[in-house]
C-alpha cells in the first residue's frame, strides 16, 4: 500500500549540546526529564514552526549506566491548509515524538561502551507530558 507523507514534516534538525556519559558498573535504570517550547524561527528560505527541546535522562542519579543532558532545535513544516489550533496540537503531539524518536536512535547509536540492552532508552508517554506541562504552565500565569 503506498504511504502517505504526514502533514508535519520535519525540515531541519539541530543538536545545539549534547552530553553523554556511560558508566558500565552503573545501574540500568531511567529517570527522563523532557522541557519543550515552540519557537518560530525565520530563515532566509522563509519562517519555520520548531520546537526547542531539552532532554536530560538519569541528570542527578548516581551510580547508572547512561547519563544525558541534550538540547534540539528542530524545524517543521505544516500543509498549507491547517488551521492554526491543528497546527499547534501536530507541533506539539507529533513533533515531539518525532524528536524524541530520533533522540532515541541517535544516543543508541552513539553509545559505544554499553551493550545494546542497556542503551535502549524506554519509551514515554508523551500525550501525558504533554498535557501536564501545558496545565503546568497556564497555572503558572493564573
Amino acid at each position: 500500500m503506498k504511504a502517505k507523507f504526514s502533514q508535519l514534516q520535519l525540515k531541519d534538525i539541530q543538536i545545539k549540546k549534547i552530553i553523554l556519559e556511560e558508566n558500565l558498573q552503573g545501574q540500568n535504570r531511567f529517570n527522563i526529564n523532557i522541557d519543550f517550547d515552540p519557537v518560530l524561527i525565520e530563515t532566509e528560505k522563509g519562517k519555520f514552526d520548531g520546537l526547542l527541546v531539552k532532554i536530560k535522562i538519569n541528570d542527578r542519579a548516581r551510580n547508572v549506566k547512561l547519563k544525558v543532558s541534550t538540547e534540539i532545535l528542530a524545524l517543521f513544516e505544516f500543509s498549507k491548509d491547517l488551521n492554526e489550533e491543528k497546527k499547534a496540537r501536530m507541533l506539539l503531539y507529533n513533533g515531539l515524538s518525532i524528536i524524541y524518536g530520533f533522540l532515541r536512535g541517535m544516543i543508541f547509536q552513539k553509545c559505544s561502551y554499553l551493550p545494546p540492552k542497556d542503551r535502549i532508552i524506554p519509551s514515554i508517554n508523551l500525550a501525558d507530558l504533554i498535557e501536564k506541562t501545558i496545565e503546568s504552565r497556564i497555572n503558572k500565569i493564573e
